[in-house]
């Protein structure tokens, strides 16, 4: 990823991680820009030159940027384990197999760097990319739920 495509993943990625931690009640909406953009700069302090962050962009074959994927590599974890923190693909290129061929591209690369394990989360909204995940072999480690109470603190009706 050029410096260029960089910064344009960083404004895509502030503002639609935001948006999905507002949507799941994580955070308020008025803070969700400010956090976001705080956990991102954290984990990528160099940018796209973050040591131990792998940082990939797909391409059609008219050279256009289809979507990208941010990879962690975690040495010290056990199996030498890489995390997806990110895979997007935009929507002009959806439904086409970017998403696939950028996970692909994201174990493969993954591998290439030591790793023996791979993982990520998912909103649980997001039927689409669970479904890509499911479909592409990624097992359920964990599930978190919630249920909204009423004022009184009792179950919501």
């Amino acid at each position: 990823m050029t410096e260029t495509e960089f910064a344009a993943f960083r404004t895509g990625l502030v503002s639609s991680y935001a948006e999905d931690k507002a949507q799941a009640g994580e955070w308020p909406r008025d803070e969700a820009q400010q956090r976001s953009a705080r956990e991102i700069d954290g984990l990528l302090p160099a940018g796209g030159q973050t040591a131990g962050m792998l940082l990939l962009t797909g391409r059609t074959p008219a050279g256009e940027t289809a979507g990208s994927v941010w990879v962690a590599l975690r040495p010290g974890l056990p199996g030498g384990s890489a995390w997806i923190y990110d895979i997007v693909v935009a929507p002009q290129f959806r439904g086409q197999g970017y998403g696939r061929a950028l996970l692909a591209a994201a174990e493969q690369e993954a591998a290439r760097h030591g790793a023996t394990e791979i993982a990520l989360n998912v909103f649980g909204g997001n039927t689409v990319a669970r479904k890509l995940y499911e479909s592409s072999g990624y097992e359920t480690t964990a599930l978190q739920m919630r249920k909204p109470l009423n004022q009184a603190g009792g179950p919501a009706r």
